[in-house]
């Protein structure tokens, strides 16, 4: 974690929480969505004031044109065997001109 990011992670009341997700579309894309909370999920504690959960998610269809117009598409949960063995090894967590970034490695 960059030093800003640890910097501005002391100055919360309460975690963070950061969502890595593994989108299966037309495509594999990887998303770092930063939350207040965790929808419900379960998460994993980072620090005291870092929370991470990881959610492999597909879209229903894959249709470019859909895609375009809605910068993604429809999308559901994916809870096989397979995903179940997929975690992200390494998490990257910045925070540049106040705003959040992150990546991750599987």
């Amino acid at each position: 974690m960059d030093a800003a990011a640890a910097l501005e992670l002391g100055r919360r009341t309460a975690p963070l929480i950061v969502e890595l997700e593994l989108y299966f579309s037309c495509l594999v894309k990887k998303f770092v969505h930063f939350r207040e909370d965790s929808r419900g999920r379960p998460t994993v504690n980072a620090s005291d004031k870092l929370q991470l959960y990881f959610r492999p998610v597909t879209s229903t269809a894959c249709s470019l044109e859909t895609a375009a117009r809605l910068g993604r598409q429809s999308e559901m949960d994916i809870d096989t065997a397979a995903t179940r063995r997929i975690a992200p090894k390494r998490v990257s967590i910045d925070h540049v001109r106040g705003a959040w970034r992150g990546s991750f490695s599987l």
